[in-house]
C-alpha cells in the first residue's frame, strides 16, 4: 500500500501546475456577466459555466491520462524506472491509475471552488442551472473512472504496435453484438421490466458499468504485472485477460438469457389479476412472477394438455370459437425508431406463435373474428382489416379511415365490426368528444361504416357486449342496464338497488344478477324479455361479491366475502358457493377460492358464452395465487398453475 501512495504522489507531483491551471480556469465563469446576453441573470449564468468547465476537464483529464499514464510508458519503456524499484507491479498498476484519478476529479472540483467561493452551495442545484445534488458530483467518480480505463485500453491497443490489434477489433464486435443481444432477450422475456428500465435506466447503466470497470480493471493489472515493459507482451496480457473475462461475462448473461427464455406457463409462482379465457376450448391468458427469480411471465396456457405459448408484451384476445389468439408485440431493435410493434397469431391446435409481419404502433389494438380467420388492427385513427386464414401471409380486405379513438372494436361476425363506447369513468372524464359516444358497424364486404346509436356523457355506463352481438350490458354505480347491441337503446334496467352488480347470460334464456344488498349476497334471476326478476336467492351475509360463471347446467358459481378490501386477510375470507338457479338452493364448496375471470368485467369487453360446464368456468382462484380447477360433481380440486404443486 505504501508503494501505491509513493508512485501515485510521484505521479500528482510531476503534475502539480495542472491544479493551479484548473484554479484559474475555474475563474472564468465569473466574467460571464462582462457577456451583454447574459446580463440579465449572472447567477444562473455562472453556474451553468462552472459547469460546463468542471464538466470538460472531468471528460478531457481521464481521456488524457488514460491515454498515456500507462501506454505512453510502456511503449516507451519509462516503466523500467519503477520496476528498477523494489515495487510490486500491482502498487505501480495502482498508484498511476489512482494518480490519474485524483489529478482529473481533483482539478474538476478546483474549477469549481471560485463559482462556490461566490456564490455558495446554491450555484450547483437545478434552480440556478446546476447539477442538482451533492449526489451528482459523487456519483461522477464512477464515470471519471471508467473514461479512464476505457482511454487506456484503446491507447494501448493502438499504440503499442502489436498484431494482437485485428483480432481486438473482431472480439470487441463479436462480444458487443452477443451481450446486446442477450440484453434485448432478457427485456423480451421480461427477466428485467422493460417499461420500468426505460423510466429509470440507472439500476441496469450502473451494473453494466461496474461488470465493465471491473473488467478493465483486471485487464490493465495483468497488462503491467505480466507485460512490464516489454510492449508486444504487454498487449498480449491486455487483450487475453479482457477478452477472456468479457466472453465469461457474455457467457453468464447468454446462459441467464437462455434461462430466462425457456421458461413455460408452468413456471409461473402465482397468477397475478384476471384470468383471460377463450370464449370456448381449453385455453386462457395468464401472467405473474415466474419461479426460481425469472422476471415475470405472460402466456396462453392449455388447461387440459398443459401446453404453453409465451406473450413477450401486449395483451390476448382470442377469436370465439376458441381456436386462434392475437397480440401485439413490443419490438425490440437496436436501431428502433419509435415504439413499434409487430401483430403476432397464435394457432392454439398447434400451440404455435405465427409472427403475421403486420407491423403496428405499441398502443395498436386488435380484435379477431369468430372464426379466427380475420384480423382487425386498429391504432385510433384508422382500422384496417386482414384475412388470416394463413397467419404467415396475411392479405388486407380493408382499411377504413373510421375514428375509433378509445372506443372498443369487436368483431360481431366476419364481415362486422362493431365499435361502441367503453369507459368506466365516463361522467368525470372532459377529453371525450361527442364522436366518441357512437356505436358505430363497418361492413367489411361494402368497406363503409354506419353510426347505429350514441349514448350521453353523463349517463353512459361501463359496457360490455353479449357474446352473440344481441345486448350491451351497462353498469354505472347502483344501476344495471341492458341495451340493444346495435343502436345501445335501453331495453331495460335489470336492477338498481345492488352494490357491485353483475350479470351473465345462462342457458334457458335467463339472466343471472348477483350484488350486495343491506350487507347480504343476493342473486337475481331474470327471464329474456321479462322485466321482472324470476326469482331472487339470499347467499348470506357479505360486503363484496364475484359471479363467476355457469359450471354446470343450472347452476352458477358464486364467490362472497366479509371483507371490502383487498388485502392478504381478504384473499383468505373468500367463500364459494354453488347456487341452484331453478331450486334456490346454495350448496357451500370451498373456502379462499373465487372465480378465476374475477376482474373481466373491467378488462374484457364482450361476455362470455352461456355454456354451461366450460371449461373456463371451472376455473378459479385461490388465496396463493393457484390457478384451480374445480370438479362440480365431487368438490375435487386440481392446481393447475402456480401454489404448490
Amino acid at each position: 500500500m505504501n508503494g501505491t501512495f509513493a508512485v501515485a504522489a510521484r505521479e500528482i507531483a510531476e503534475r502539480k501546475l495542472l491544479f493551479l491551471g484548473a484554479f484559474v480556469v475555474g475563474l472564468l465563469p465569473l466574467g460571464v456577466f462582462l457577456i451583454p446576453v447574459l446580463r440579465g441573470n449572472p447567477p444562473e449564468a455562472r453556474s451553468v459555466a462552472v459547469l460546463l468547465v468542471a464538466a470538460t476537464i472531468a471528460v478531457a483529464f481521464p481521456l488524457v491520462f488514460g491515454a498515456t499514464i500507462l501506454a505512453s510508458d510502456i511503449a516507451q519503456k519509462r516503466l523500467s524506472f519503477y520496476f528498477s524499484r523494489p515495487l510490486p507491479a500491482a502498487s505501480i498498476w495502482a498508484g498511476k491509475l489512482l494518480a490519474a484519478l485524483l489529478i482529473s476529479i481533483g482539478c474538476a472540483f478546483l474549477a469549481a471552488v471560485p463559482v462556490f467561493l461566490v456564490e455558495g452551495e446554491g450555484a450547483f442545484f437545478s434552480q440556478t442551472g446546476g447539477v442538482g445534488s451533492r449526489g451528482s458530483l459523487v456519483l461522477a467518480i464512477p464515470g471519471v473512472l471508467l473514461l479512464l480505463l476505457l482511454a487506456h485500453v484503446v491507447a494501448s491497443m493502438a499504440r503499442l504496435r502489436s498484431a494482437w490489434i485485428a483480432l481486438d477489433f473482431i472480439l470487441a464486435v463479436a462480444f458487443t453484438v452477443a451481450i446486446a443481444v442477450s440484453l434485448r432477450n432478457l427485456f423480451l422475456d421480461g427477466f428485467w421490466d422493460l417499461h420500468e428500465m426505460r423510466q429509470s435506466p440507472e439500476r441496469l447503466v450502473w451494473w453494466l458499468s461496474a461488470a465493465l470497470i471491473t473488467t478493465l480493471l483486471a485487464a490493465s493489472c495483468v497488462q503491467v504485472a505480466d507485460g512490464r515493459t516489454d510492449a508486444r507482451r504487454s498487449h498480449g496480457a491486455l487483450s487475453a485477460t479482457l477478452w477472456g473475462l468479457t466472453a465469461v461475462f457474455a457467457a453468464i448473461l447468454g446462459g441467464l438469457a437462455s434461462w430466462a427464455a425457456s421458461a413455460r406457463a408452468t413456471d409461473l409462482a402465482r397468477i397475478e389479476g384476471s384470468v383471460l379465457a377463450a370464449p370456448r376450448g381449453p385455453w386462457v391468458a395468464v401472467g405473474g412472477p415466474l419461479r426460481a427469480g425469472r422476471g415475470a411471465g405472460t402466456f396462453l396456457f392449455d388447461t387440459e394438455r398443459g401446453r404453453s405459448v409465451r406473450i413477450r408484451s401486449g395483451e390476448a384476445v382470442f377469436s370465439a370459437n376458441g381456436t386462434r389468439a392475437a397480440w401485439a408485440e413490443e419490438r425490440i431493435e437496436f436501431f428502433e425508431r419509435g415504439r413499434k410493434a409487430d401483430v403476432f397469431v397464435a394457432d392454439l391446435a398447434s400451440a404455435k406463435a405465427i409472427k403475421t409481419g403486420l407491423e403496428s404502433s405499441v398502443w395498436s389494438r386488435v380484435a379477431l373474428s369468430p372464426s379466427g380467420n380475420r384480423l382487425a388492427v386498429s391504432d385510433g385513427h384508422a382500422l384496417e382489416a386482414y384475412d388470416v386464414s394463413d397467419p404467415s401471409n396475411p392479405k388486407q380486405i380493408a382499411a377504413i379511415s373510421a375514428r375509433v379513438g378509445p372506443r372498443t372494436f369487436v368483431f360481431v361476425d366476419d364481415d362486422t365490426i362493431r365499435i361502441f363506447p367503453r369507459f368506466p369513468n365516463a361522467a368525470t372524464r372532459k377529453d371525450l368528444a361527442p364522436r366518441d359516444l357512437e356505436i358505430e358497424e363497418i361492413s367489411l364486404l361494402s368497406k363503409k361504416s354506419l353510426v347505429t346509436g350514441r349514448f350521453e356523457h353523463e349517463t353512459l355506463p361501463n359496457l360490455r357486449l353479449t357474446a352473440d352481438g344481441r345486448y350491451l350490458v351497462g353498469a354505472k354505480d347502483q344501476l344495471l342496464t341492458l341495451h340493444d347491441g346495435r343502436t345501445g337503446t335501453e331495453l331495460r334496467s335489470l336492477k338498481s338497488d345492488l352494490k357491485g352488480a353483475r350479470a351473465l347470460f345462462i342457458s334457458g334464456g335467463c339472466i343471472a344478477v348477483a350484488g350486495v344488498a343491506n350487507g347480504n349476497g343476493v342473486l337475481k334471476i331474470f327471464l329474456e324479455g321479462e322485466k321482472a326478476s324470476a326469482r331472487s336467492i339470499d347467499l348470506g351475509p357479505s360486503a363484496s361479491l364475484v359471479l363467476g360463471s355457469e359450471i354446470a347446467p343450472g347452476r352458477v358459481a358464486v364467490a362472497f366475502n366479509t371483507f371490502l378490501s383487498n388485502d392478504e386477510r381478504s384473499q383468505r375470507a373468500w367463500k364459494l358457493a354453488l347456487v341452484d338457479v331453478v331450486a334456490g338452493a346454495v350448496s357451500p364448496v370451498a373456502d379462499g377460492l373465487f372465480p378465476a375471470n374475477r376482474f373481466s368485467w373491467w378488462f374484457s369487453p364482450v361476455l362470455p358464452p352461456a355454456e354451461a360446464g366450460s371449461p373456463a368456468s371451472k376455473l378459479f382462484l385461490d388465496a396463493s395465487g393457484a390457478l384451480v380447477r374445480l370438479d362440480p360433481a365431487t368438490g375435487k380440486q386440481e392446481v393447475l398453475l402456480g401454489g404448490r404443486r
